[in-house]
């Protein structure tokens, strides 16, 4: 069906270049209602992902339409790339080259072979471990869980020639517990994904959520004013979305990017300094992978050494963007394309988690949202779960909500030295972000 696809797009002539990926999906799925199975299913897809390009002249200067559709196994083809052709001709983007074969592609260990070769036999087990571990509580109870072990096979192919394909494996564990009775019920849900059943930690992650539940029945609100925070666990995977969108090719080419090369990222730093890298290549990682959505091959790069911006992620599209002109209100210009930001991987600092827990400092693990505003740097979460240290002890606290600029924040930042591992991050612990502002009491 692949050539099928090909040889079909090679026929048309209003096609200046065009890209297909075939996806490959088998899921085996669990679904709980307290602890009775709802349904276990298997779901298999075949996907085709086409994308076409036509480049043509638009008031004396070339433009790139372009236009994507799915395509499924029997489909009329004929019709869909009318359509696409149509839809592409309404597009006048800057021109732009599909990533063309000889590639260097450094790949990461992302499928685990007891899901490829046993599924059932991995989802039965997990379900063995939630029961389990559930039955150790007293007090806390399970409401309801989705469980689901996904394999995928993937080939692309495009005009220049280029023929890449990988497989991945991924787990999602989707889950909600209850403790308390009658008003005062409580819930706790959890949301995990991973490449490989052993880092799912089913007992481990649930007992943990267990321990939210509980805590959220005599939590309070946190105290209005200025407040050390240290954010860990969840709160992590978000926190450095604004460096990342600043790093990319789109924000350099838009002209909003913060970042210019071999400056400073934040201005009259107090703590220590960020070094921060995009890799592709940590092994089990959701952001993880050889080549992205266009066949590009994806390079580990330093974006920020000690405070100093490195070099910029580009995918190719902006990679020629910036190589045809960039923003010169920014002075960007092109440069290697090393695709786009994958995961997000900082260097540890030097004091021990425990370290910066001191007194009336605040731990926040969850929020409710918290996604800083890729242009400003600005966020405002709602608080889900946190502690604030009392005489040594961690003092449940939710609701309230921690605001501040990204760019202020980081000026006193101190990042611990134990090391933690989530789906796209890898780097300290707890980062220890100094003077927010708390609403709560």
């Amino acid at each position: 069906m692949l050539q099928y696809l090909a040889d079909a797009l090679k026929a048309r002539t209003d096609f200046s270049a065009w890209q297909v990926m075939k996806a490959v999906k088998r899921s085996h799925q669990l679904f709980l209602i307290r602890e009775e199975t709802e349904s276990v299913r298997r779901v298999d897809t075949v996907k085709y992902y086409v994308t076409v390009h036509q480049e043509r002249e638009e008031a004396g200067k070339q433009v790139l339409g372009e236009s994507s559709f799915v395509y499924l196994e029997g489909d009329d083809i004929a019709p869909k790339l009318d359509l696409a052709a149509l839809m592409a001709s309404r597009v006048s983007n800057q021109p732009w080259l599909l990533p063309g074969p000889d590639q260097r592609y450094m790949g990461a260990e992302i499928k685990d072979n007891s899901i490829v070769a046993n599924p059932d036999k991995v989802i039965e087990k997990v379900k063995e471990e939630i029961l389990h571990a559930v039955g150790e509580f007293q007090d806390v109870r399970l409401s309801s869980s989705e469980l689901f072990a996904d394999y995928t096979e993937y080939e692309l192919v495009n005009s220049l020639g280029l023929k890449v394909s990988s497989a991945d494996t991924d787990m999602l564990f989707d889950f909600v517990l209850l403790t308390g009775e009658g008003h005062g019920e409580v819930e706790s849900s959890g949301f995990k994904t991973c490449r490989f059943y052993k880092d799912l930690r089913i007992g481990e992650t649930l007992r943990k959520y267990a321990q939210y539940a509980r805590d959220s029945l005599t939590a309070k609100l946190p105290e209005n004013g200025k407040a050390d925070i240290v954010f860990a666990e969840e709160a992590l995977d978000t926190l450095f979305n604004s460096f990342i969108a600043h790093a990319g090719g789109s924000s350099a080419y838009q002209g909003w990017s913060r970042f210019e090369k071999d400056r400073p990222v934040i201005d009259a730093p107090e703590g220590e300094l960020l070094t921060m890298f995009s890799n592709p290549q940590l092994p089990g990682m959701m952001k993880s992978g050889a080549f992205d959505d266009s066949g590009l091959a994806r390079k580990r790069v330093e974006v920020i050494r000690e405070n100093i911006f490195k070099r910029r992620t580009l995918d190719k599209r902006y990679s020629d963007y910036l190589g045809q002109g960039g923003s010169s209100r920014i002075g960007s210009t092109g440069g290697e394309a090393t695709g786009a930001f994958a995961n997000v991987e900082v260097e540890a600092g030097a004091k021990k988690m425990d370290e910066l827990l001191a007194e009336g400092t605040y731990l926040l693990l969850r929020f409710s949202t918290f996604e800083p505003n890729p242009v400003t740097g600005n966020f405002s979460g709602e608080i889900r779960t946190g502690y604030r240290i009392e005489g040594g002890k961690r003092i449940p606290i939710k609701g309230g909500s921690v605001s501040g600029v990204i760019q202020d924040a980081f000026r006193r930042a101190w990042f611990s030295s134990d090391k933690v591992t989530r789906p796209a991050y890898r780097g300290p612990a707890g980062i220890k972000l100094l003077g927010l502002d708390l609403a709560g009491e």
